[in-house]
């Protein structure tokens, strides 16, 4: 598909998934909030993801991580339009979080203490201030990246590796606090000091999935032929391996804590996602998320494969969503999981725009950066197992 056809198609999507949540707005407004909100945090969390991975490849000087800057730094570049997307939420946050539709309840001791904390003002400048974040550390390794192209500049990456390195407790701190806000906070009575790491782990997962399939559909010619090459699509799919236990591992971790102590308040958020149908949601995540993609990623052959490296990151892509899902949609199905088709709808809308805005940035900057040391090694790369 050609990158005109690409941009012409997201935008239909959107177009018809805008459609469809006006439609359900006045079907079943509440649960088009819903979709609403949980295509909003999948791709914010992409988002984010995306730039923590741009991140660390500046901050671990890794050469072979120089095929996936641009695909990155495009993906991270959409923070500002999911600012904005956030725009409508701000309007419907009584839809959605208790605490916006009944203040007044939260004045019990139990959750007293977050009633400033969890005021609408507060919360819509607090994320308006995390995308401030996201936006300004992605604009500058964007700008300075490009500006390398065309001025080679030691400084200029002296600036992008420090910004890289430093950063990086800065995002993943902000995402922390994002992720108490937009999800944790869905059940204001619960709380646990692991779900930032939760919640870090899985959107650093799925922007490794993303760059999966970004890089083996994108394909890149360089002199010696295409890239990624075997060796570049096996070191990306060792990440995504090594990611996915690190995600199982904090999951577990949170779970086993709350199952060990049996507190009734502690056991709540995982109580309400293990009634009726959401314990099959539970299991598809286990097997799903981690179970499956850790026995396909161990066969190093697979890992080197591109195509198959794209299934297996769109995949966890996938399963990143039902990851999102599970966390936003119980608080209004609580007996079960009802998949709806405002899910899709909204799915559409978002995932339509952010994918036209992502292609047409990636398409504005050469695919891969030029004037770095490290893009020697990287073009040269050569896995070692």
């Amino acid at each position: 598909m050609t990158p005109r056809r690409f941009f012409a198609l997201s935008l239909s999507l959107a177009a018809l998934g805008l459609a469809t949540l006006v439609v359900g707005l006045f079907v079943d407004p509440t649960r088009a909030w819903f979709a609403y909100l949980d295509a909003w945090i999948f791709g914010a969390t992409l988002a984010a993801g995306a730039l923590l991975l741009a991140m660390t490849g500046q901050a671990s000087k890794a050469g072979w991580m120089v095929v996936l800057r641009r695909p990155m730094e495009a993906v991270a570049g959409s923070s500002p339009l999911f600012a904005l997307l956030f725009v409508p939420l701000a309007f419907g946050l009584d839809r959605v979080y208790p605490w916006a539709a009944h203040p007044i309840e939260f004045a019990a001791p139990a959750v007293g203490h977050k009633a400033v904390w969890l005021s609408r003002p507060f919360f819509v400048a607090r994320t308006l201030f995390y995308f401030a974040v996201f936006g300004v550390v992605a604009g500058r390794l964007r700008a300075w990246s490009r500006e390398n192209d065309v001025r080679p500049s030691a400084a200029l990456v002296r600036r992008m590796r420090r910004l890289g390195g430093g950063g990086l407790p800065v995002i993943g701190l902000t995402l922390t606090w994002a992720s108490f806000d937009w999800s944790m906070s869905l059940q204001p009575d619960w709380s646990s000091t692991m779900f930032g790491f939760y919640f870090f782990a899985g959107s650093y997962v799925g922007a490794i999935g993303l760059a999966c399939v970004m890089t083996s559909v994108v394909r890149v010619p360089y002199p010696h032929g295409t890239l990624p090459t075997p060796d570049h699509a096996h070191a990306l799919g060792r990440l995504l391996f090594a990611m996915i236990i690190f995600w199982a591992y904090v999951s577990f971790g949170q779970l086993l804590v709350y199952w060990i102590g049996d507190i009734p308040d502690e056991v709540s958020y995982f109580a309400r996602r293990t009634a009726g149908s959401w314990t099959a949601v539970t299991y598809l995540l286990v097997f799903g998320h981690f179970v499956v993609p850790f026995f396909v990623l161990l066969n190093r052959r697979l890992k080197r494969r591109n195509r198959a490296l794209a299934v297996a990151g769109g995949w966890i892509v996938a399963m990143h969503f039902v990851d999102v899902y599970w966390q936003v949609l119980p608080v209004h199905d609580v007996d079960g999981a009802r998949p709806h088709w405002l899910d899709l709808g909204a799915l559409f809308f978002v995932g339509g725009v952010s994918s036209a805005w992502v292609a047409r940035a990636y398409r504005s900057a050469p695919a891969l950066p030029s004037n770095v040391p490290e893009l020697a090694e990287g073009l040269g790369y050569e896995a070692a197992l």
